[in-house]
This record gives structure tokens, C-alpha cells and sequence, in this order.
């Protein structure tokens, strides 16, 4: 038995004085050692003053390594997600069913540079200015990524409630709606913001600058820009329901399509040009925009379902203002319950009301013009994965709202989504 304990004694010595790395734990395994009469006193208080030297002075290196990798961790932050769709168009418009499987991939990476200063990258699937959506084409060939947002953000410690973001990035403006933006448009240019609580309102004010087509053989003035400027605010009513009221404008100046185009050909570009004029398919091809946007949502808690009511409603007073091509408005109601999401809504866009270039892409296959429901109901599988189904029915119109004939437009999507 002698021989027995001698050999864990030189055991335990070996695990004690050959660790990398002394820790509490070997203070602990020594106090356990003595107490059952392992070791004896000299042995003890030999051992400890070792274990205490090796902590003040090997582990500085490997503590800082740690230090390191735990800041990193902690400023940056990787998120993304995988959908697959399957859709299908049935339009009036072409006579012909159009079925089609899609994919789209999202990486997004945000990093704190330090107290003030933050920056973010997202890398997407290619698809275009309203879709981040790419079709499987078959032949097992690669799909193309770009980058949809590329932003600097400051918010300086001296005034307080403001931020300056940079680059490329997501709407800065209140919005409850896609019937002026896609949900995939990233604007590019600079945007500022200031938030602000009085009393029991909090205020946001926004305003921009963006670049929507860059004329490099000219002025600044020559190129197609956007100037933003937006105020919302929210405000609890009570502990059941919360309401919140925007107000956006989004004036287009610079070059207009036809003549940028001109000017890419070696024609001479026009000075003091001013107005944004749309390709819009539906509408006028020389439509200006100055867009008016009031938005607003009502969040309701009733102790079974929460309800959202949400709604808004725009007009384009570029063109002096035409009751039946000008204004473009929906109205819509969203619940959930358990894992299970539901959303409706009703919207009717009339032909000049907003450029076609931007506003929602699957709705009507993008064209202004027209009316209908959208429907969307969403299910929750486990975390971070679910699935959805929604229905777009839009009918085409004329200038005086007269219906075409035979011009209806249905799509059907069915999503399954992955988060990580």
C-alpha cells in the first residue's frame, strides 16, 4: 500500500508542477492533498509558493491571448440566413404560367470600431436594385454575390441621440409598407438622424442625401439624386396599445433617364435640368417625383393575439397633382399566435404615384397601376426555422382607373427560411 501511495504522490506532484497553466484548481488540488495527509506541511507550502509564482508569470501571455479573443468576439458580430422559394406567376398580361425556384443567401458582419463608431458589410445573393433573389437555372454552375450594404455609422458621444451613417445601408425613414421601397432597396449616399424623447413621445427625425445614377463626365448637378427628409414619432397610449405616426419626403432632381443616356453617348449632357423621370411601364415615361408620405401603425396587446393595424398613403405633386394617377395609399392587419404569423393587406398604386424602379417587386411584377391583396401567413418549424406561403393578387389599370381587360396578375411564394 506504501508503494501504492508513494506512486499517486509522485503522480499528483507530476500533474501539479508540470501544469501549463496554474489555476485555482491547483490551489484546490493541494488543499485536498494536505487535508487527506498526502502531503505533509513542508511539501504544501512548497508547492503553493510554486503554483502562485507560475500564475504571476507564465499565464500573462496566454491571459492576453484570452483577453484578445474575447474583445474581437465581443465587437464583432456575424449573422445571416438561407431561403428557398418556390413561386409561381399566373398573369393575364403574358397568357402564360411561370413557375420558378429561387434562392437567397445573406451573410452580414457589424463591428464596433470603438465607443462612437461602428461598421457593417452584407454580402447577398445577386439579384438587382429590388431582389436579393437568384434563380436556379439548373447545370449546377455558381451564383454571383455582391455586396447590398457597406456602411460607416458615427455617433458622436457630444450629441447625443444623433448618428451619421455612410455608404451603403439600410432605410433610414420610418416606413410600414413596400409600395414606395422594396424591402431589398439599400439606398447609397449619407444619412443622418437625431432621436429625441419629450415627455412621452419619442421623436426620430431623419434626412439624406442619396446617388441614384453618377453622371462622371459632369457636375454634381448633373447627376440623378434624392434628397430625404422625415420625422415619426411613437408613443404608448396605454399598457395595451402603442402608436406610431411618420411622415417622409423623397424629392428626385438631376439628369433625367433619357438624357443621362444621351450623354453616355457622347452627347452633350443639359445643364439646370431638374426633375427624376421614370421608366414606370404603366405610367407617363417623363413622370417627375416629389413623393408626400404619411405612415402610420397601431400596436395592440390584447392579452390573446397581438394586433398591428398599419397603413400609409402618398402622393407625387411633380406633375401637378392628377386624382387618378398621382397617389398611391394601403391599408393592412398583422397578428401571431403560438409559432404561427399572419398578415394582410389591401393597396392601390396608381400610375405616376411612385417610380416603378423601386417599389416592391413582386406585387404586380413590379409595374405601377394597380390594386389588390396580399396575404402572407408564416409558421414557425423549430428555431430559427420556419416556413411561409403568400398570395399577391394585383389587377392592372388605366390613367382613369379603368380596369384592363384580362390583366390580373397572381403569384403565389413558398418560403423556407434558415437563420443563423
Amino acid at each position: 500500500m506504501k508503494t501504492i501511495s508513494k506512486a499517486i504522490k509522485t503522480a499528483l506532484f507530476g500533474v501539479v508542477l508540470t501544469s501549463p497553466v496554474a489555476s485555482a484548481s491547483d490551489k484546490d488540488l493541494l488543499d485536498t492533498l494536505f487535508k487527506n495527509g498526502v502531503l505533509n506541511k513542508a511539501q504544501y507550502e512548497k508547492l503553493t509558493k510554486q503554483a502562485e509564482e507560475k500564475e504571476a508569470t507564465a499565464p500573462v501571455a496566454i491571459r492576453s491571448t484570452q483577453e484578445k479573443a474575447s474583445d474581437w468576439t465581443s465587437r464583432i458580430k456575424v449573422a445571416g440566413d438561407i431561403r428557398f422559394r418556390q413561386e409561381t406567376r399566373d398573369s393575364d398580361v403574358t397568357g402564360s404560367e411561370k413557375n420558378r425556384s429561387r434562392i437567397r443567401a445573406r451573410l452580414a458582419i457589424k463591428a464596433k470600431v470603438n465607443n462612437e463608431v461602428h461598421a457593417g458589410l452584407r454580402l447577398v445573393t445577386a439579384g438587382g436594385t429590388t431582389s436579393t433573389n437568384q434563380t436556379l437555372e439548373g447545370g449546377f454552375g455558381g451564383k454571383n454575390i455582391y455586396f447590398d450594404r457597406a456602411f460607416i455609422k458615427w455617433s458622436p458621444e457630444f450629441i447625443s441621440g444623433t448618428n451619421l451613417v455612410l455608404g451603403k445601408m439600410k432605410q433610414p425613414w420610418f416606413s410600414v409598407s413596400n409600395n414606395i421601397w422594396d424591402t431589398d432597396v439599400n439606398p447609397e449616399g449619407l444619412a443622418i438622424s437625431y432621436n429625441k424623447k419629450l415627455g412621452s413621445v419619442n421623436l426620430k427625425a431623419t434626412g439624406g442625401y442619396f446617388l441614384l445614377t453618377n453622371y462622371d463626365k459632369g457636375s454634381f448637378s448633373d447627376d440623378m439624386t434624392m434628397y430625404h427628409a422625415g420625422l415619426s414619432g411613437a408613443m404608448e397610449l396605454n399598457d395595451m396599445v402603442t402608436t406610431t405616426l411618420g411622415f417622409n419626403t423623397f424629392l428626385y432632381n438631376g439628369t433625367t433617364i433619357d438624357e443621362y443616356l444621351n450623354c453616355e453617348t457622347g452627347k452633350t449632357c443639359p445643364d439646370g435640368v431638374t426633375g427624376f423621370a421614370g421608366d414606370n411601364v404603366n405610367g407617363d415615361a417623363d413622370a417627375d417625383f416629389k413623393l408626400y408620405e404619411v405612415a402610420g401603425k397601431i400596436d395592440i396587446d390584447t392579452g390573446l393575439l397581438p394586433i398591428q393595424l398599419f397603413g400609409n398613403y402618398v402622393i407625387n405633386a411633380a406633375n401637378g397633382i392628377n386624382s387618378s394617377e398621382d397617389s398611391a395609399w394601403l391599408a393592412g392587419i398583422s397578428t401571431k399566435y403560438n409559432s404561427f404569423k399572419l398578415s394582410y393587406n389591401y393597396r392601390d398604386t396608381q400610375i405616376n404615384a411612385v417610380p416603378d424602379t423601386f417599389n416592391d417587386s413582386d406585387f404586380n411584377a413590379g409595374a405601377t397601376g394597380a390594386r389588390g391583396h396580399v396575404v402572407k401567413l408564416g409558421y414557425k418549424i423549430s428555431k430559427n426555422f420556419s416556413t411561409s406561403f403568400a398570395y399577391l393578387g394585383a389587377k392592372e389599370f388605366t390613367s382613369n382607373n379603368e380596369g384592363k381587360n384580362g390583366t390580373n396578375r397572381n403569384t403565389f411564394q413558398i418560403d423556407v427560411k434558415a437563420k443563423f
